[in-house]
């Protein structure tokens, strides 16, 4: 075991207090960019010989990864992948998600079946299967669980997080922009006080990464209409051997939410680190799903999530190593061209209110092109060499390209940004969602919103942050979405002090709520300095009840537990106390 490995260990338990110019000499053989390289095998200390679990299987649509936003009353389309089997006997449910705390079973009838295609999943096998959301189905996010029979074997599917109920779509609706989240990422201890909230493959998986605990549960109290998460779930260049450590980590992590979560790739979740055996792109699919896809808030919004790091292979794969020449931007012509479809099938039937938004990890708005300084006569030859050949798969090219981006960091790298540009603003697109560069930016250019947001890992600037996006009553514009200043993110952690450990906001309840109680209080501290609306899950025995302050915004009886969701406004640098009683 070499020093950095007995140093990862030391870290990861605990045992051990780094100074910090040793932290930053273990650090010293990861790359500041994106390109970097590292060595270690911690997370082998965890569960040695991990395999391959795919999470996507006979449910294609809706996932975790690209859930449906559904009316009571409404249908809800399904596809399925049979895998060549012949169906029958569809039966399909909603059921509590694993950060619920409740039980129940919600049976959805089947209305209609038949043969179906994918854009994205190549089989011959696909089923639409058409059910009804019931009225009694409480507003609420749910599991999807299909069952059919195939060639004589009872099939059983479910999907995590996939469905989402509500009883009428807003019009003044809000959402969230996460993005950057690295799971593993060793950037994450740079600063020795952050080892803590870093938890990086603490074997306590209570303490393991901290920072996106502690991330979910704010945005969880929060409870927007729905997410997006921008890429970089992980950090996939560790080792090879990791991405699959990481992903099932990253899958486990986020069915913490309890609010619908749609989530695009970055460069870190895409890297092939050697010719056969780890290809990002290939458990992205396995875990994930789609690459790119849209879906609608009711007819108040049409959101698209593309791949911006639409990179062949050989240009996201670590030749010999892991270090990757590419890690910046590129859209293709076979994704470009379904956007642009999209598009126009949106706007041929949107209503004039409707908001019209894409999201992917990079901006297009940040080229290379434009960004590296003429002045190194380097780059003027990288440039030259990449127009005369058109082959960023050219081996010379790849070779100078990775090193200028080590010099200046890559941001949209390849080709697309200025046909998406243009695309967008045919398609009157309002809001343009991007992250990568762990920094927070606002730019507003031909009536678009390019909103970049910092990260959720520890290396974020001005801090840790993610944006809540709130839509105004009157127009297609949005608020809220600026904490301070001109571009700042709502912190994560109070002030932005991430060693501290001391969150922004956090509820905390005075018993177990646990479905036990008839009396409960629920101390709500915000931190920071603006108002908050938060939503409060109450869990308790079967009964009637009132809180202290705010208003009961859904009840719920499942089973003997009754749930209770009270809505409040807590103002600036306040703690509250809720109290609910019967």
């Amino acid at each position: 075991m070499n020093w950095r490995t007995k140093l990862t260990a030391l870290v990861i338990s605990g045992a051990l207090t780094i100074p910090a110019g040793q932290a930053h000499a273990f650090l010293s053989s990861i790359d500041k960019q994106d390109g970097g390289i590292g060595n270690t095998e911690n997370y082998l200390d965890m569960v040695p010989n991990l395999a391959l679990d795919p999470k996507v299987d006979n449910i294609i649509y809706p996932l975790m990864s690209t859930p449906a936003i559904k009316k009571n009353g409404s249908d809800l389309t399904i596809k399925v992948d049979t895998k060549d089997k012949n169906p029958a006997g569809w039966e399909v449910s909603l059921n509590p998600t694993e950060a619920a705390n409740i039980d129940g079973t919600f049976t959805l009838p089947v209305k209609n079946v038949q043969k179906g295609s994918s854009y994205w999943k190549d089989s011959s096998s696909i089923y639409e299967v058409t059910v009804q959301i019931p009225d009694e189905v409480p507003e609420e996010l749910f599991d999807l669980q299909v069952s059919y029979t195939g060639n004589g074997t009872r099939i059983t599917d479910d999907e995590p997080n996939s469905v989402k109920v509500v009883k009428e779509f807003k019009k003044e609706f809000k959402f969230m922009h996460l993005t950057d989240i690295h799971v593993g990422s060793p950037r994450n201890v740079a600063d020795p006080a952050n080892i803590t909230e870093a938890g990086l493959w603490h074997p306590d998986r209570t303490k393991r990464w901290l920072y996106l605990q502690k991330t979910i549960k704010q945005v969880n109290l929060l409870k927007p209409d729905f997410v997006v998460m921008t890429g970089d779930l992980m950090y996939g260049q560790m080792n090879p051997k990791e991405y699959i450590y990481e992903y099932e980590e990253t899958y486990r992590m986020l069915k913490q939410f309890d609010v619908p979560v749609y989530i695009v790739p970055g460069n870190h979740d895409y890297y092939a680190q050697d010719a056969t055996l780890t290809d990002g792109a290939k458990y992205w699919e396995q875990y994930f799903g789609p690459q790119y896809f849209s879906f609608d808030y009711g007819p108040y919004a049409h959101m698209i999530g593309y791949n911006s790091f639409d990179w062949h292979k050989f240009d996201r794969q670590g030749h010999g190593s892991v270090s990757v020449p590419t890690w910046g931007g590129q859209i293709r012509d076979e994704q470009m061209e379904w956007i642009k479809k999209d598009l126009a099938d949106n706007k041929s039937s949107a209503q004039p209110e409707q908001v019209r938004g894409l999201f992917s990890h990079h901006n297009p708005l940040w080229r290379d092109r434009d960004i590296w300084p003429s002045t190194d006569p380097h780059v003027n030859e990288y440039w030259k060499e990449y127009d005369a050949k058109h082959d960023p798969q050219h081996l010379t090219t790849l070779i100078k390209g990775e090193a200028l981006g080590i010099k200046y960091d890559q941001q949209w790298h390849g080709e697309g940004s200025h046909e998406l540009i243009d695309v967008m603003k045919q398609n009157n697109v309002n809001i343009s969602l991007h992250g990568h560069t762990h920094i927070d930016n606002i730019t507003e250019q031909d009536g678009i919103l390019y909103s970049t947001t910092a990260s959720i890992e520890l290396s974020a600037k001005p801090w840790v942050g993610y944006r809540l996006f709130e839509k105004n009553a009157t127009d297609n514009k949005f608020n809220s979405y600026v904490y301070e200043g001109p571009d700042r993110s709502m912190p994560v952690y109070q002030n932005g002090n991430t060693s501290a450990g001391v969150v922004s906001f956090e509820n905390k309840f005075q018993l177990p709520n646990d479905g036990s109680q008839v009396t409960q209080t629920a101390t709500v501290t915000n931190r920071l300095n603006k108002s908050l609306t938060v939503n409060i899950p109450f869990y308790m025995k079967q009964g009637s009840y009132t809180p202290s302050v705010g208003k009961v915004v859904e009840t719920q009886l499942y089973g003997s537990k009754q749930f209770v969701e009270v809505q409040v406004t807590i103002p600036p640098n306040t703690v509250e106390n809720v109290e609910l009683k019967r």
